[in-house]
């Protein structure tokens, strides 16, 4: 069954604290995504515009990682909007590129996929009014797996191994009692939480099930490869009845603490920043009616024959310990450069640490209308990715900064290519040779 969140986790006055109103004659930077990680981004573009830059960061609108995709890709903010409020069904309403529906910035943990890259390449608002699509990664995050169950009442009381992953999340586990890999003495029939719309989160996460997952500890039938949309992996896109979907990271966490209705069995996957995991996260679950913290506790995850929690300590430790993944150094030819399947690392499995993470990400275009926005867009990163203040935010809110990671190799091509063009590549925001005559966005 579907359940849907209409605003997320987010309220409509955290929301709304972004409004440029007191920036009326700034030109906005307009976008949304990812809600994994939107009480970071919300955090650090609070902390931006205050700064009085010449653009400022407007409303940034928790549509998840596959409508902030959409959005930037079609250049079409209704995208992000219905997926908010729920208007238009929850679909993009368009005109796509119309007038005063830009969108500057898009934010996933999911990278683009070949399809989106190509409609970049050959639509009248991508590659020929806007340069080259930018997708870099913004900071390594991890996916924890909340546990509702009477016997469960602090993180780390229930391991769990990739048998029993795969098990869960296929649906060839059906009751606490079948978790035998790290010896529970749990039992009862439980529900499992998962993402109905598009979301990076559901992609980490099968990304990690693609690597571990087998015939043998899967339900028959089910082929795990890493997607946006969880309940494609099932016939007729419809998981078993136990199954229960969610919109946004809120909608799952709202679910699973029984703001929509008791639930005494469950599991699903989770940002950790919406558990008990990060006790200074900001993140908040709206139930009843109130906003509140979360009182979800999470399981510990085996790597090895070692069982760990998705703290910020053991997500460095696995970023910095990748087993299998792709994309594991930045580009280094011109070529390279200019194909954004190359700037986000990919990880399957890890050698120690915390066993299901990766990377969320930022899709910018190359040219904006607005030198504003693109000098904004410019100093943002070099915050982001360089400034302490906007460091203790991502840590508090249960994230790590691309330096602390295998990834951090992709800073010094993110400086060189993205933020200037030392190596003549022409694939820096801004650049005056591919950007003149250009409309941008």
């Amino acid at each position: 069954m579907t359940r849907t969140l209409l605003l997320g986790a987010a309220s409509a006055a955290a929301l709304l604290s972004l409004s440029t109103a007191s920036f009326a004659a700034k030109p906005p930077i307009l976008g949304g995504g990812s809600t994994l990680a939107q009480f970071d981004y919300i955090d650090e573009f609070g902390v931006f515009n205050a700064n009085k830059p010449k653009a400022t960061f407007s409303t940034y609108w928790e549509a998840g990682s596959g409508a902030g995709q959409a959005s930037f890709i079609k250049d079409d903010l209704t995208c992000d909007i219905d997926a908010v409020t729920g208007a238009n069904g929850g679909a993009c309403a368009g005109p796509a590129g119309g007038q005063g529906n830009t969108v500057d910035y898009g934010a996933s943990d999911a990278v683009l996929s070949s399809a989106q890259i190509s409609s970049w390449a050959t639509s009248s608002f991508g590659q020929s009014a806007a340069g080259d699509l930018i997708q870099l990664p913004s900071m390594g995050v991890g996916v924890s797996v909340p546990v509702v169950n009477s016997k469960v009442t602090k993180d780390g009381q229930l391991t769990l191994s990739d048998n029993d992953l795969c098990g869960i999340f296929s649906g060839l586990l059906t009751d606490f009692s079948q978790i035998t890999d790290t010896g529970a003495s749990l039992s009862g029939k439980f529900n499992v939480a998962y993402r109905s719309d598009g979301s990076g989160t559901s992609f980490i996460t099968t990304t990690h099930l693609s690597a571990v997952c087998t015939a043998g500890n899967t339900a028959p039938g089910i082929t795990f490869t890493a997607t946006t949309t969880f309940a494609s992996l099932f016939p007729n896109s419809t998981p078993p009845a136990t199954f229960v979907g969610e919109k946004g990271s809120g909608g799952v966490a709202s679910y699973l603490a029984g703001c929509l209705g008791t639930v005494s069995n469950a599991m699903g996957y989770l940002s950790p920043d919406f558990t008990q995991v990060d006790p200074n996260s900001d993140a908040t679950i709206n139930c009843n009616g109130s906003t509140e913290k979360s009182p979800l506790v999470v399981a510990n995850l085996l790597t090895g024959t070692t069982a760990n929690l998705p703290t910020v300590k053991l997500i460095t430790t696995a970023l910095t310990h990748v087993k299998e993944g792709s994309n594991s150094t930045p580009p280094s030819t011109q070529a390279e450069a200019q194909n954004p399947s190359d700037w986000v690392p990919i990880v399957n499995t890890v050698s120690e640490g915390y066993a299901l993470v990766g990377y969320t990400t930022f899709d910018f275009a190359q040219c904006y209308a607005s030198g504003k926005i693109s000098k904004a867009v410019q100093q943002f990163l070099k915050d982001h990715f360089k400034n302490a203040t906007y460091e203790s935010y991502i840590n508090k809110n249960g994230f790590v900064t691309l330096k602390n990671t295998k990834a951090n190799t992709f800073l010094t091509a993110i400086e060189d290519d993205i933020l200037a063009n030392k190596n003549g590549f022409n694939t820096d925001i801004g650049n005056t040779t591919v950007c003149k005559g250009l409309a941008g966005r």
